[in-house]
């Protein structure tokens, strides 16, 4: 064990208990930052692990090396948040969601949980190991004044975000909302971490009242007709206008949507009615969108469908299963060789929901998901360029990513104005 790490197991307990934003992991990081900052001076000396630091970090310090005040924000030991950095209470540039912590029965939620996020670099220039975080030598550990709270100060994650981002920096600023952080970002899990602590942390930039333009609200009532086929209230309106005002990437409001409930089923009707010949059930409502929703592709759908009894029993065997695919997937007659092949593979019953995947992934079926789905969205059909590129990303049978994209786009805001004129 280092000489810091047995210091810090000792010295842990000497930290007053507390519900805090890490529990025990926070108790111990805190003596392990005062060690490294405060050295001898909190090892030898009588005090506090919070003592130790409240003078400020050299890294954290302000102007010509000036240091802040104990009851300054910036010894405070959280992060500023990102609207007082840069005007927006969104992640900015090189960074991304990293972890969320709440805090419940907020007032400023009327009475409901509030969400705290961090943004975390995303592209240092450090290794993170097995941490998944990494301090950045590029990132200033500063406060903008003695009033700011720290940024880029805090190596830290909680890991219920982006997991698939290996290795992220410190936290740049941090963002509060009172909608659930994997609605805004479906990388985002439902694992909860809770800090009562926080829960008067505030600025003014987050009340700030933001304008409504015109098109804004064009846009929102597209986005609620073409994803949930139905016209929002005036409030539901109002609400989504208002984030796209506030310069929120369209991006992420499209991402809710596009993973929502309706969205998804109204999909899944689609697979039902043209695979089974009936209508979308219940359990298969329910079983597909939550399977979806983590993380599961359509491709997965479709093969279980072309795969399940219920598909073969009304193919006449395994040549009319072969055959059918080629119509129902391909639009065309099977080629001899083709033909041949397949019919060996599907003679194995086990084997049948791999083919069926197969013919759902090919090139033919993505190019015609890519046409239905810019005339659902951008009422024309893809050019040839656009038909291509994204008929490459489907191979991973993520059509949500291109329903996205498609609804973020400026073609589609632009065509939401003479849909929806204000």
């Amino acid at each position: 064990m280092t000489l810091v790490g047995d210091l810090t197991d000792r010295a842990a307990g000497l930290v007053e208990r507390r519900t805090s934003r890490r529990g025990f992991v926070g108790r111990t990081a805190l003596v392990g930052s005062a060690v490294m900052a405060g050295g001898s001076t909190f090892v030898l000396r009588p005090g506090t692990a919070y003592a130790a630091l409240c003078s400020c970090p050299r890294g954290a310090s302000v102007g010509h090396g000036r240091s802040c005040g104990c009851n300054d924000l910036c010894c405070s030991g959280y992060t500023e948040f990102c609207c007082h950095i840069t005007g927006n209470n969104f992640c900015p540039d090189n960074t991304l969601l990293a972890g969320w912590w709440k805090v419940d029965n907020s007032t400023f939620c009327d009475g409901d949980a509030r969400y705290y996020m961090d943004c975390n670099k995303a592209t240092p220039n450090c290794g993170c190991g097995s941490s998944g975080v990494c301090r950045d030598s590029e990132t200033p550990c500063q406060c903008r004044s003695c009033d700011s709270r720290r940024d880029g100060c805090t190596v830290f994650r909680y890991g219920n975000c982006n997991n698939d981002v290996a290795c992220v920096g410190p936290i740049l600023c941090r963002v509060v909302t009172c909608s659930k952080p994997w609605e805004l970002d479906p990388g985002c899990s439902t694992v909860p971490r809770t800090d009562p602590a926080t829960a008067l942390h505030h600025r003014a930039c987050l009340e700030a009242e933001v304008e409504i333009t015109p098109e804004s609200l064009a846009w929102a009532q597209a986005i609620y007709a073409d994803y949930l086929g139905r016209p929002p209230s005036q409030e539901e309106l109002e609400e989504l206008a208002r984030q796209e005002s506030s310069s929120i990437d369209r991006t992420t409001l499209s991402v809710a949507f596009a993973r929502s409930d309706i969205y998804i089923a109204s999909i899944l009707e689609q697979l039902y009615r043209q695979i089974l010949g009936r209508p979308l059930d219940d359990g298969g409502r329910s079983f597909w969108t939550t399977r979806l929703q983590a993380g599961a592709t359509f491709t997965e759908v479709a093969a279980n469908m072309y795969g399940s009894d219920e598909y073969f029993a009304t193919s006449g065997g395994v040549e009319g299963f072969v055959t059918r695919l080629y119509a129902d997937i391909l639009g065309r007659t099977p080629d001899v060789d083709g033909f041949a092949y397949w019919v060996g593979v599907a003679g194995v019953p086990e084997k049948r929901s791999k083919v069926g995947g197969f013919f759902f992934d090919s090139i033919e079926s993505r190019r015609q998901r890519v046409t239905n789905l810019y005339r659902r969205f951008l009422s024309r059909n893809a050019d040839d360029e656009g038909r291509e590129y994204w008929a490459g990303v489907l191979t991973s049978g993520d059509d949500l990513k291109l329903a996205t994209f498609l609804s973020s786009s400026d073609e589609y805001y632009r065509r939401a104005q003479s849909r929806f004129p204000q």
